[in-house]
């Protein structure tokens, strides 16, 4: 009996043991291999970061009206913008009259807007990241919509997508969102005139997206609503925080999800004054610690609709997401020169959007 007792008491142990084990064996090696994954990531970063950009000789667009539209959406009246509040509803319909006088079609559900609204509700995804797992509700909330038509009917519409929503007021501070995201807007308005007056290939539909800040659901809605199918649409290009210089970079979002971009970015860096930097798309299984911004903005949507994308932005800065994110912060200069390094890569898609169809 006791030689028995001894036996049964081995088998209780043994597994445990291998269950210590593997518990060690974790805590000791995730931890190194995903500081390995991180590292490997930087340094093919550092690798890729351009060291030459071209001349700032790009000048198709206007910056002093890029300016004055960014500060008019980040002035102390439209109280951070955000959504349904009065500030942002004064936003989206100054964008409705832009969209009207630069000579847009409208496109909305009710002339340039695409009102939604959605209830509180549950994130499994964010919830697996760690974050709040709520999504809070949104009334009164809307898109705005504009088309701009192609030279060939026959060709689905390129989507650029720019949320003008940002944090509102938390007590008497304002948070006035002039990078993130008057400057996205502003750059679509300068690119919708200039396509005006030169019209690509493909339509362009021109989407001021709101409530970004509360979880991409403006974007969301696009498709819930059944206001836009993924098969009708070529491509989505969204810009959000583009005017302000960290180090000269901007961020190109989606050549790992989609390969046939690299070449696009590599052209585009040849008419660039900006350093283009194809990163922070990768999963963590290879790039470890290394944010992945694949699902941090509206393009996110996009992509989980199966819309191949590409994502324009600057890093995060100390005034992100803070009071003091104000237009007096931008700069001008490097602002400008990224819009017209947008500019220029829609162009180029355009193009080779048209001959793959071909």
């Amino acid at each position: 009996m006791a030689v028995k007792t001894l036996l049964n008491k081995k088998r209780l142990w043994l597994p445990a043991i291998f269950i210590l084990f593997g518990w060690a064996l974790y805590q000791w090696a995730w931890p190194f291999w995903l500081n390995q994954l991180t590292e490997r990531e930087a340094e093919r970063i550092r690798v890729i970061t351009p060291t030459f950009v071209a001349e700032p000789t790009l000048n198709r667009l206007n910056p002093d009206r890029l300016l004055a539209d960014l500060s008019w959406l980040a002035a102390a009246e439209r109280q951070g913008r955000a959504p349904g509040t009065p500030g942002g509803i004064a936003a989206r319909l100054w964008i409705a009259e832009q969209f009207a006088e630069i000579g847009l079609t409208a496109a909305g559900t009710d002339g340039y807007l695409h009102p939604y609204s959605v209830a509180e509700h549950f994130s499994w995804r964010r919830w697996l990241r760690g974050a709040s797992s709520t999504i809070p509700g949104v009334d009164n909330a809307a898109n705005v919509i504009g088309l701009l038509p192609g030279t060939e009917a026959n060709l689905k519409p390129l989507v650029i997508t720019a949320h003008y929503d940002h944090l509102g007021m938390h007590g008497d501070d304002i948070y006035f969102g002039a990078d993130d995201n008057a400057s996205g807007v502003a750059a679509m308005l300068e690119l919708a005139r200039y396509l005006t007056a030169h019209p690509l290939r493909h339509p362009v539909l021109f989407i001021a997206l709101d409530s970004e800040e509360k979880g991409l659901q403006g974007a969301v809605a696009l498709f819930r609503t059944g206001l836009l199918q993924p098969a009708d649409l070529a491509f989505n290009i969204n810009i959000d925080m583009l005017s302000r210089d960290t180090h000269q970079l901007l961020y190109a979002v989606g050549t790992y999800h989609h390969p046939w971009l690299l070449p696009l970015v590599e052209q585009l860096q040849t008419r660039s004054a900006v350093k283009l930097l194809p990163a922070h798309d990768r999963p963590w299984y290879l790039a470890g610690n290394t944010a992945d911004w694949t699902l941090s903005s509206d393009h996110g949507v996009f992509h989980q609709q199966q819309v191949p994308f590409m994502y324009f932005g600057v890093a995060d800065h100390p005034d992100y997401h803070s009071p003091r994110d104000t237009a007096d912060k931008v700069d001008l200069a490097f602002y400008h020169q990224v819009v017209e390094t947008v500019l220029h890569f829609l162009l180029i898609l355009d193009q080779q959007l048209a001959v793959q169809i071909e």
